[in-house]
């Protein structure tokens, strides 16, 4: 009997185990707003965004002319691109227990609003923004960067 409780117990956990991995969120933030025209490019397949659109580590955010859109990030960072602006989420790891992690944001195009959530407050080296001439380095918590030029 003692020997059919732990098969019972194994499989429950081993049960447990795979739903938590069919339902484990890849996604490093979500779309909360946005305004006019605002697509996401993701494995060469253009998506059109919306709220609570779950956003993946490699994502190309667009937005039209006119447009603009709203994200949140892993850590709390919040993100606004302003209209005809193309941005990256080329890097992000976040790990909630320790704060530990690494961010890069490609912005190619536009502008773009940053505040800093808890991965920069707890390690600003580990939070860099890229233009076509610069790394940025994070050192306060809310700025705006705007690059002119074509895509």
């Amino acid at each position: 009997m003692r020997a059919r409780k732990f098969y019972v117990f194994c499989y429950g956990v081993m049960l447990t185990f795979y739903a938590l991995l069919a339902f484990a969120d890849d996604s490093v933030g979500t779309i909360k707003s946005t305004k006019g025209e605002v697509g996401i490019l993701r494995n060469g397949s253009n998506i059109q965004a919306s709220a609570k659109m779950k956003l993946m580590k490699s994502d190309k955010i667009i937005t039209g002319p006119n447009s603009s859109a709203g994200v949140t990030l892993q850590d709390g960072t919040l993100l606004s691109f302003g209209p005809k602006s193309v941005s990256q989420l080329n890097e992000f790891q976040y790990d909630p227990v320790s704060r530990d992690g690494n961010m890069l944001i490609s912005v190619l195009h536009g502008s773009m609003r940053f505040v800093t959530g808890l991965m920069g407050k707890h390690n600003a080296s580990a939070v860099n923004i890229r233009t076509s001439t610069a790394t940025i380095g994070i050192r306060g918590t809310d700025f705006i960067v705007s690059v002119d030029g074509g895509h």
